[in-house]
């Protein structure tokens, strides 16, 4: 039976036991930084009973609505699916180059202030991220919806509600998350045959367990995703879908992430922990949303950014400063701003999108996340049932 966060059992009584979650202001993957506080979770919240799309979940067990009699199917006696292939994509090393000869703001070197600190490589950072940019083309994600009749936008949303709920439990860094979402993508996008709805609980596992070890300095054990799951699939089956999902999306489990381009421009511009953690709501809350799963990263986190700066403060505008460590003009973003703005004016409305899909707002709505959900958004310049779309 679910249980919720205002009844929350003690951590001894739970079917397994993580590392304790710390209050910290320290960035828990680098030393002296700023970072995020973690919510004090037990374990899953109770999902949305009913979506219109014919979703339905399952009230006796904490996952997506798998019937434990259905059938996972293990792919050790199939034969392998060649992954599909997507149109070539090389690395745009000239953009970089361009960004090196070019400093709008010359007078300012974030990181040879911090030549000492070591955990930031402040040698390499600049390059680092301008590297991270540069990439972002090969991990694109297509519409690929048409291609699995089964799952629909409202389904993905569940879904990824569901992840971040299994992310706080297992008290996972947030990296974890974003790039265990990502895996789904890119394997929805790359793979020829149709996912059924059934399976996405397995994938979302799957890509979840890749992420951790790739992440985190102590992944769960695979033990936890079954008794998570209570039991709908096998020890095997999971296994079978990780190898499944790793070879279809080529083996990459390096692909650029809006929240550490988030966490460098709080760094480079030095803002307050709320304004950052505000910065974060925003950018988790996009993670549901299937209209940005081909957004470019760097700018999704800078259109984050400078939105919560204006929610902050109204006036705030891009700097120099803001361009030289994001790579991207004031009206590259700004854009990005006014789309972000309406997604979470339609979040937030009275008959939002995705009502019942609270895991994001209860999180952040918590003391720890400075209440940040509360604060007003800018006036919407939008149409109020205007769909959400990708800007350029």
């Amino acid at each position: 039976m679910f249980r919720d966060r205002t009844n929350a059992p003690a951590q001894d009584n739970l079917p397994f036991k993580r590392a304790p979650t710390n209050l910290s202001t320290t960035d828990p993957k680098s030393r002296g930084v700023v970072g995020e506080p973690k919510a004090k979770r037990a374990a899953l919240t109770q999902l949305s009973n009913q979506f219109s799309t014919g979703l339905v979940i399952d009230w006796a067990r904490r996952g997506l609505g798998l019937k434990k009699s259905s059938s996972i199917e293990i792919f050790e006696d199939e034969k392998e699916e060649e992954p599909y292939s997507t149109p070539s994509a090389e690395i745009n090393d000239t953009e970089t180059k361009e960004e090196n000869a070019f400093d709008p703001c010359p007078e300012y070197d974030y990181d040879a202030e911090n030549k000492n600190d070591d955990f930031n490589v402040p040698e390499y950072a600049f390059d680092i991220f301008a590297y991270h940019r540069s990439t972002e083309n090969v991990f694109v994600v297509g519409d690929y919806l048409e291609k699995h009749p089964g799952i629909t936008k409202d389904c993905r949303a569940l879904l990824v509600d569901w992840m971040i709920q299994v992310n706080e439990t297992f008290a996972q860094f947030n990296e974890t998350l974003y790039l265990a979402v990502k895996l789904v993508d890119i394997y929805l996008h790359n793979t020829k045959e149709a996912v059924p709805r059934n399976e996405l609980e397995l994938v979302a596992c799957a890509a979840l367990f890749l992420a951790s070890k790739y992440e985190e300095r102590d992944p769960p054990p695979i033990n936890d995703f079954i008794v998570i799951t209570e039991e709908s699939f096998t020890r095997e089956a999971l296994m079978a879908k990780e190898r499944r999902v790793f070879d279809t999306v080529h083996f990459n489990l390096g692909a650029p992430l809006s929240y550490s381009y988030l966490r460098r421009y709080a760094k480079v511009c030095k803002i307050e922990l709320d304004t950052l953690t505000l910065a974060r709501y925003i950018l988790e809350t996009s993670l549901m949303f299937y209209e940005f799963v081909g957004a470019s990263e760097s700018k999704m986190a800078a259109g984050a950014f400078l939105l919560a700066l204006r929610m902050k403060d109204e006036k705030a505008e891009w700097t120099p400063v803001m361009h030289k460590y994001s790579g991207y003009e004031a009206d590259e973003v700004e854009s990005w701003v006014w789309e972000l703005n309406h997604m979470m004016t339609m979040k937030q409305s009275k008959k939002g999108v995705y009502p019942k899909l609270k895991e994001t707002v209860e999180k952040y709505s918590q003391e720890q996340f400075f209440t940040v959900t509360i604060l007003p958004l800018l006036p919407d310049r939008c149409d109020a049932d205007r769909p959400l779309s990708c800007p350029n």
